[in-house]
């Protein structure tokens, strides 16, 4: 499942990466949001596992931490501008938000 690299790559990455927000998101977001979203540095993601202590032998579940690598502020900042999106526009908060409906006359009856 997972390759080992020969090299890291993870200072040409970050270039790229530059590249591609100074191209596309320079001219059409504000100063604060562009020095928000823009990578001056990257770690190299941290890779780990979690015991799946339920299964025979507990084998381990891969977590990929990309924390402090060069696409994360740009990962959270995409996040905060489709959160809207990713609201129900009609979600019940719990069976007490339905209680109006205790009393309501469906199909006119």
């Amino acid at each position: 499942k997972f390759v080992e690299v020969e090299k890291e790559e993870t200072l040409t990455y970050l270039s790229r990466f530059q590249s591609f927000i100074y191209r596309n998101f320079k001219s059409i977001l504000s100063e604060s949001e562009y020095k928000e979203i823009y990578p001056s540095a990257s770690s190299i993601p941290v890779m780990y596992g979690l015991p799946k202590i339920h299964k025979t032998g507990s084998p381990l579940r891969p977590i990929l931490s990309m924390v402090g690598c060069y696409n994360h502020a740009f990962a959270q900042w995409i996040g905060r501008q489709l959160s809207e999106l990713r609201q129900p526009k009609h979600m019940c908060k719990d069976s007490f938000s339905l209680e109006f409906l205790r009393d309501a006359k469906l199909n006119n009856k």
